[in-house]
């Protein structure tokens, strides 16, 4: 019903020449058989507007003990995310009953102001941005509106399923409290205004604090200039630093182990803290935070038989540069090419120097991290290593 008063209201502004083109997205996560007909059913409407259409199927399946409904609602996002193209707008049918639910929801689940704050009416979304026009109507107000203008909508027969949260919520929760509270709806949406509110001001606050202990890249954070506030400063200041490399936050205990156990950790010390498919680790005087690394194995050994092609390594998910091999190769006999990785106690003779230098004391110096060291291919001839792929060459 929202998803087609919304596409409704826009085919009427596009036909007035009022608003930019307008194409419509149907998801079809393959989770109900009878979804197949939805598509069908949006593929008409959207001929009877004139606004041109596009079915995307993702067949989704939910592993055991995963939610059906963030599982859809990552993968609804995504496909959103591989759609939109610069400097569009993705508009979603987002009313006021839904925001008061998330609201709800996220208060049961514990959540700070960032999870209270709920649903923005706008913001960037890939290279675009994702604008909610509804949230300041009720679902009453959409279905009147529906009834109006004669809609024939679908209603998706799962949403009377209690099984999910958002279901017993919207079925059984908010109508007992809407007995007691007529207002409740409209009073819960204001909740998200002015936490929405307070997230901004605490960002705007805390956005100076960042930039203070920001560290060599947007990565990462200076360890000994973050330990200068207190904890609850230094929470927020890690929750707006992943918030901007747009970053799943961490849960509230997943947030106190990286105070405790990698900011306060011994300077020596090689913590690791992870979440969904983030780590977050720790170096000298620098915390960081990546993508979860792949398992890598350093006793491969591989052959790069082709040098006129750049070399793919799978655990590194990389590849190589011929361009770069074949500027070493240059004045040194031909031979045998393999990529190998470290062991301990490799040396080289690098280029400018009258001895062989250690690799340990070659990443010490350049301060590569820990965790990174086994990672670096080493270019062998025969058995002579020549790099230290891609900055330290030998000398001929």
């Amino acid at each position: 019903m929202d998803s087609h008063v919304l596409l409704h209201l826009l085919a009427e502004l596009n036909a007035a020449n009022k608003i930019a083109p307008v194409r419509a997205i149907y998801i079809d996560h393959g989770l109900q058989t009878i979804a197949a007909t939805w598509g069908q059913h949006c593929e008409k409407i959207t001929q009877e507007l004139s606004i041109p259409y596009h079915c995307i199927a993702l067949n989704l399946s939910a592993n055991k003990g995963e939610s059906i409904e963030a599982l859809a609602r990552q993968a609804r996002y995504q496909a959103f995310s591989e759609q939109i193209q610069t400097n569009e707008i993705l508009l979603t049918a987002h009313h006021q009953n839904d925001q008061a639910e998330t609201v709800l929801l996220q208060l049961l689940r514990g959540s700070g102001v960032d999870g209270l704050a709920a649903m923005p009416m706008i913001k960037t979304f890939q290279q675009g941005q994702l604008l909610r026009p509804l949230l300041v109507y009720s679902r009453p107000e959409l279905e009147a509106y529906a009834k109006q203008q004669q809609l024939h909508y679908i209603d998706d027969p799962s949403n009377t399923n209690t099984d999910f949260d958002r279901n017993l919520l919207r079925q059984d929760i908010l109508p007992l409290l809407q007995k007691r509270w007529k207002g409740v709806i409209g009073n819960l949406s204001r909740v998200a205004s002015l936490q929405a509110e307070t997230k901004t001001l605490l960002a705007e606050y805390t956005q100076i604090d960042l930039q203070q202990v920001q560290g060599n890249n947007s990565t990462t954070l200076k360890i000994s200039a973050l330990c200068l506030f207190s904890s609850i400063k230094q929470k927020a200041i890690i929750r707006l630093w992943l918030q901007q490399l747009q970053i799943r936050m961490p849960s509230a205990i997943k947030l106190q182990h990286i105070l405790s156990d990698v900011l306060h950790a011994k300077q020596d010390a090689m913590p690791c803290v992870h979440w969904d498919k983030v780590e977050l680790r720790r170096y000298q005087d620098h915390i960081y935070v990546m993508p979860r690394l792949q398992p890598h194995n350093t006793q491969q050994i591989i052959a790069w038989q082709d040098t006129d092609n750049d070399l793919w390594i799978d655990s590194l998910q990389y590849a190589l540069s011929s361009t770069l091999l074949k500027q070493q190769l240059q004045y040194r006999p031909v031979g045998e090419i393999t990529v190998r990785f470290r062991q301990g106690g490799e040396r080289i003779l690098l280029q400018g120097h009258k001895s062989h230098t250690s690799l340990k004391k070659i990443f010490y110096n350049a301060r590569y991290p820990y965790w990174e060291r086994d990672r670096i291919p080493l270019i062998y001839l025969n058995n002579t290593l020549i790099m230290v792929y891609p900055h330290w060459s030998a000398t001929v």
